[in-house]
């Protein structure tokens, strides 16, 4: 184990985990047609071992959240994080993975693996459905090694017997030079292929840990927020990293196991 936060404090810690984006000098509040704004107001509440990013509407219309994002950066290994999801139509929390500044100080996007997201317009994409997914800088045919009947690698949707929001989840990614294998309660959603590549076609910048709570926007506000839901939060039990150490094979993640890669067929 490489990383690991359990949340046991009495608050967030600053020293791991930073609470916008690393973009406009890291102080960006938001991404795309989102119409939350992420702000350190009682939005990142630490209690009983579990963070909770709280979304909340404010007096002026619009909506206050929290995010977070590791200051450690990682290439490869396997990432798990245990998280209850929030209700309501309009939320959009995700668990991902994006470049942290190359050795030049340099940004560049994409890459990014996007363990989930769960936009929730209430038509569309419902409580029992989550996407899941890679953005690719360049090309990259995939080939699929497995795919549960459950889950639509067109459009990278998982589809549950249930509602997902209505109980704890185990997400899972185990990440290898070549594949990735995304996992939810150790069930195996997808093993495909995937490098991590730059626009040049190198292997990109080591990337920082997302988890974030947005609002709205095209995907998740396409049939309108359900402001009575809010406040609504995204509670976060514990992240964990582990990655192999040379020569060995990591047999468990802090008493988890991560899930096993097999030869292409």
């Amino acid at each position: 184990m490489v990383f690991e936060d359990r949340f046991d404090g009495a608050g967030l810690d600053r020293s791991r985990w930073a609470t916008r984006y690393i973009y406009d000098n890291e102080r960006l509040d938001h991404l795309n047609d989102e119409v939350q704004r992420y702000r350190d107001a009682d939005t990142h509440r630490v209690k009983g071992g579990t963070l909770s990013l709280i979304a909340r509407a404010d007096p002026a219309g619009g909506y206050q959240s929290g995010m977070i994002r590791s200051r450690q950066t990682f290439l490869y290994g396997y990432f798990e994080a245990r998280v209850r999801l929030p209700r309501g139509r309009g939320i959009w929390p995700a668990f991902w993975l994006n470049p942290d500044r190359a050795r030049d100080g340099s940004l560049e996007w994409p890459p990014e693996i996007d363990i989930f997201e769960y936009a929730v317009n209430g038509v569309e994409d419902t409580e029992s459905m989550l996407h899941s997914g890679v953005h690719e800088a360049v090309a990259q045919p995939a080939t699929w090694h497995f795919v549960d009947p459950a889950f639509d690698r067109a459009s990278g949707t998982f589809r549950s017997e249930g509602r997902l929001n209505a109980g704890w989840h185990v997400f899972g990614l185990l990440w290898q030079p070549d594949r990735i294998v995304v996992t939810i309660d150790g069930r195996r959603l997808y093993d495909r292929s995937f490098r991590w590549l730059n626009r040049k076609g190198a292997v990109a910048a080591p990337a920082h840990v997302l988890l974030n709570f947005a609002v709205g926007g095209k995907w998740a506000g396409r049939h309108g927020i359900d402001r009575a839901a809010f406040p609504q939060a995204l509670e976060i039990d514990y992240i964990r990293v582990c990655q192999q150490d040379a020569g060995a094979i990591a047999q468990s993640c802090g008493g988890t196991t991560p899930p096993a890669t097999h030869s292409p067929s």
